[in-house]
């Protein structure tokens, strides 16, 4: 593969074995608008989400659009201004956001008290939490795991407070879990190998009112048992019916209608609630298989969750509490995962692949450096 300065990897929005690398140059900017220059992406399964389900309701395809029939695969990672035409955003200041998987990109932005927020019509579509990015300090030793984990720990906080902090109310609108009834005495957690699910459990290990089961496959139950985050941990291929402490919650970041079906039999009369959180393996589908009714699954969508919890107790108490968990969490996180740092196209590529079939260790993440 020649050398380029500037690229970006293309997928077949219909094919996701089709990939390629293609140049990119560098436009004027026009008013309002700053050129980043991107220094690392993480290539998780969040990414492997977008590309699955890119062009479903969550059309995530469409948030860096691309040539006709191919996508730019959004990541999320760290950047820094290297033109604007803006006053407000310096060149050099370093941000933490969603970013296509590339060299570089043009945004048009509005700076904020924290950085600075995307307000280009074609992306409107998407919630603010998408088109937000933080300024944050230079690369330190924790770089790289606050690459990986800073974009998954909002959906463990936040759905640790849903499962711990029980109302009467309603739901507030469109996209908002219910939260009545009697808080869980036990929590089933799929994909229980997930950073995401890691982080949940790791919120919920303290309280002694909770039984904590991480759900994972054969090969990763080792691994799970040895956080110390579960109280007990199951493969798929042995869930034989157990007797398990009512009310429960299944907490799914799966996705897949024979997982949640293996899963609810599980916990049997047990089960209350089923909370659709992510969708970490292949055949995944955002909307729950239909003959599931009893309960019936509810989808969990973090950013309108985190806004109603921001709105209760105030942004800055807000930030307060999560930043300070969060910090811990991708602290801890370096006695468990490893960091695989990747650099260039070929590196890329070859990580993709690794994504999508299956191929990176659960014990590690992938950091991509660009150039």
């Amino acid at each position: 593969m020649p050398e380029l300065e500037r690229w970006e990897l293309l997928v077949r929005r219909d094919d996701l074995t089709q990939r390629e690398i293609r140049p990119i140059s560098g436009d004027t900017l026009r008013p309002g608008q700053i050129r980043l220059a991107v220094e690392n992406f993480a290539v998780t399964a969040i990414s492997a989400t977008y590309m699955r389900l890119g062009d479903s309701e969550l059309p995530f395809w469409d948030a860096f659009p691309g040539p006709e029939g191919y996508g730019r695969v959004p990541a999320w990672g760290h950047a820094r201004v290297e033109e604007s035409n803006h006053p407000g955003i310096a060149v050099g200041d370093r941000c933490y956001g969603l970013l296509p998987m590339a060299t570089h990109v043009t945004l048009t932005v509005d700076p904020t008290e924290r950085g600075f927020t995307e307000t280009s019509p074609a992306r409107e579509f998407l919630h603010p939490w998408y088109r937000t990015y933080l300024r944050t300090g230079e690369a330190d030793l924790a770089d790289d795991h606050a690459t990986l984990l800073r974009p998954l720990f909002s959906a463990s906080f936040n759905v640790a407070h849903c499962l711990t902090h029980r109302t009467d109310a309603p739901p507030a609108g469109e996209f908002l879990v219910r939260r009545d009834g009697p808080a869980p005495r036990s929590v089933l957690i799929t994909s229980a190998s997930s950073k995401t699910a890691i982080g949940l459990a790791g919120l919920l290990a303290p309280r002694r009112d909770l039984t904590v089961t991480g759900v994972t496959s054969a090969r990763n139950t080792a691994f799970v048992r040895s956080l110390g985050v579960y109280d007990t941990v199951v493969a798929y291929d042995d869930l034989t019916p157990a007797r398990i402490e009512a009310p429960t919650v299944l907490v799914d970041f799966t996705g897949v209608a024979e997982r949640l079906f293996e899963v609810a039999a599980y916990a049997a009369d047990a089960l209350t609630q089923i909370l659709l959180v992510g969708y970490t393996h292949p055949g995944a589908q955002i909307d729950p298989p239909p003959e599931l009714i009893d309960p019936m699954p509810e989808i969990f969508f973090t950013p309108p969750e985190e806004d109603q919890l921001i709105a209760a107790e105030g942004e800055r108490n807000y930030l307060t509490r999560y930043t300070a968990a969060e910090r811990r969490f991708i602290t801890e996180a370096a006695s468990w995962l490893s960091v695989r740092r990747a650099k260039g196209p070929e590196a890329l590529l070859d990580a993709v692949d690794r994504l999508l079939t299956g191929g990176l260790p659960v014990d590690t993440g992938t950091v991509v450096s660009p150039s």
